[in-house]
C-alpha cells in the first residue's frame, strides 16, 4: 500500500462511495452540497486547498482517502474514508497512521484531532483503539456541535504504527 497526493481522478472516483445523503454528510459534513455534481463534489472536497491523500493498493486500486490541516493547534484529520468494499480489513488504521505521520511533520505539532459522528460506530471504535479520546472542542464553533471531537498524542499513533509494521514484517517472515 502507498499514500500519495490525491488527484482529481481519485476524488471523482470516490463519488460512488457516497450513494445517499446520509453517507455523504457523515463523511463530508453538513456544508457538503447535495445532491452533488462533478464540479461541486470536487469543490466541496477541497482537495485543491487542503493536503489530500489517497491510499492505493495493488495495481493502484483506490482504497481510501483523507486530509489533514492545522486546526486548534493540532494536526486535524478530515474526510477519512475507506472504500466500501474494503472496510473492516484494518485499512483505516494504516490510513490514519500515514496521514498523522505526514501531517505532524509538515505542521510541526504533537497532537492530532478529528471529528466523528457519534453513531458512526466502526469509526468510533477504530479511533478509540488508536488512542483517540473525546475532548471538548477548544474553540467557539456552533457548526461542530453535532460531532464528537477526539484528540490523541501523535507519539501514541506512531507507536501503534511502528508496532503494526513490525507485526506485518514478522507475519511475512513466518
Amino acid at each position: 500500500m502507498k499514500l500519495i497526493r490525491a488527484e482529481d481522478s481519485h476524488v471523482m472516483a470516490m463519488r460512488k462511495w457516497f450513494p445517499d445523503r446520509r453517507s455523504c454528510e457523515i463523511w463530508g459534513g453538513p456544508q457538503f452540497r447535495l445532491p452533488f455534481t462533478d464540479s461541486t463534489f470536487l469543490e466541496d472536497t477541497r482537495s485543491h486547498v487542503l493536503p489530500s491523500y489517497v491510499m492505493l493498493g495493488a495495481g493502484d486500486q483506490l482504497l481510501g482517502f483523507g486530509q489533514y490541516y492545522l486546526r486548534a493547534g493540532r494536526c486535524h484529520l478530515g474526510r477519512l474514508v475507506i472504500s466500501p468494499e474494503h472496510r473492516g480489513a484494518g485499512l483505516g488504521r494504516w490510513l490514519v497512521g500515514g496521514l498523522v505521520e505526514l501531517g505532524v511533520q509538515e505542521l510541526g505539532v504533537g497532537e492530532c484531532s478529528l471529528f466523528v459522528v457519534a453513531d458512526n460506530t466502526p469509526a468510533m471504535r477504530l479511533y478509540r483503539r488508536l488512542g483517540f479520546v473525546e475532548s471538548p472542542y477548544p474553540e467557539d464553533d456552533p457548526g461542530v456541535a453535532s460531532f464528537v471531537y477526539m484528540v490523541v498524542l501523535a507519539t501514541r499513533l506512531a507507536e501503534l504504527r511502528l508496532g503494526a509494521q513490525r507485526g506485518a514484517a514478522s507475519d511475512a517472515r513466518d
